[in-house]
């Protein structure tokens, strides 16, 4: 071993960003799955064997592509990206729970493959910094591909940004919201037989939509712990969720319509709540000072809102994707610029 590999052995160097929390990236990546696996676990009480299926689809895919990475790295000796799984498995896990109950298999396995080759090994190769949400990028780059398809005889519908249902639907007004609302009203809990109106499907029991956001409630209870414990990026999350309530109470008043709904689709779909939570709060690819993250949180809600007005399937993740971009000028706002002390003129 010659002196500078000892010296590399010795000394790593810490790239900002980067933050002391009183326990190791190992400890945090188990903690991080363990509150995953709940909310796992009520999804597929509540969607049944396919969302358990997508979510053991991208978990399996996820592994496989790191263990070959892993196994390569070691047998050329090359240093070694991630010695532990934990990682690749919140990847995984995430992508599985963003993935829409209504997608195909393979989507899923695209987007698994996607983000640990590109967007996990990849990216912090090359950048030394994870400039964008692994999972969120992925599933915009596969959601563009896929949407290119419109333009062949037989389009993929499902998993486009711009699916053929969703460009029917009319958020704009009360009467075409309720009539939006059809699909949430599906949900019958079962055993008791009881069609739960779409409200409380959408905050209790969902059936359609984003795997990780079957129960929205268990997502912001499972969520909120996790900030506490785990030192995510609350303001992101507050400035989001209060910023989402307000813009659905906004519209709602306009538009004349139920503000319970409003506040129900608007914040409580999975593609927000899930999202809020699990993806806007990833450590590097979002602003570190606090007012950034304010910025950053009431920024994602309005784009997100935007979206959903417009009916784009994947709006919240568009919308956090374009925020990581803008990360790092984020980074600069409210940065705290160290200050000394001038001697004045003769040293006085």
């Amino acid at each position: 071993m010659n002196t500078d590999e000892v010296k590399f052995k010795e000394y790593q160097v810490v790239q900002p960003p980067h933050l002391y929390m009183g326990f190791t990236k190992d400890e945090l990546m188990l903690k991080t799955f363990f509150l995953l696996s709940i909310i796992a676990f009520a999804s597929v009480v509540i969607m049944g064997v396919n969302a358990f299926i997508h979510i053991i689809t991208a978990l399996g895919t996820v592994l496989i592509v790191h263990n070959l990475i892993h196994s390569y790295q070691k047998w050329k000796g090359y240093r070694i990206t991630y010695e532990s799984p934990t990682s690749p498995m919140v990847a995984g896990m995430i992508v599985g729970l963003s993935m829409p109950i209504a997608s195909t298999f393979e989507v899923t396995a695209g987007v698994a493959f996607i983000t640990i080759l590109v967007f996990k090994y990849g990216q912090g190769k090359y950048f030394q910094r994870k400039y964008l949400n692994p999972a969120a990028a992925a599933k915009v780059l596969l959601l563009l591909l896929l949407s290119i398809m419109l333009f062949f005889e037989n389009p993929l519908s499902t998993g486009m940004i711009f699916h053929p249902h969703h460009l029917e639907l009319n958020l704009f007004t009360n009467e075409g919201f309720i009539e939006s609302m059809w699909i949430f009203q599906r949900a019958v809990l079962p055993f008791l037989g009881i069609r739960l109106p779409a409200t409380q499907s959408l905050m209790f029991w969902q059936t359609h939509g984003w795997i990780g956001g079957a129960c929205g409630i268990l997502v912001l209870i499972v969520g909120a712990i996790g900030a506490y414990w785990l030192r995510y990026k609350w303001r992101i999350i507050v400035s989001s969720l209060i910023s989402m309530t307000l813009l659905s109470i906004t519209i709602a008043l306009l538009t004349g319509g139920d503000i319970l709904l409003r506040i129900a689709f608007h914040v409580f779909t999975g593609s927000f709540i899930f999202m809020v939570f699990f993806m806007a709060t990833e450590p590097q690819s979002t602003p570190m000072p606090g007012k950034s993250q304010y910025l950053f949180g009431i920024s994602l809600a309005i784009l997100t809102f935007i979206l959903q007005l417009f009916n784009v399937l994947g709006g919240s993740i568009i919308a956090l994707v374009l925020l990581n971009i803008a990360t790092p000028f984020l980074d600069k706002v409210g940065f705290k610029k160290p200050y000394g002390h001038r001697e004045s003129k003769g040293g006085k």
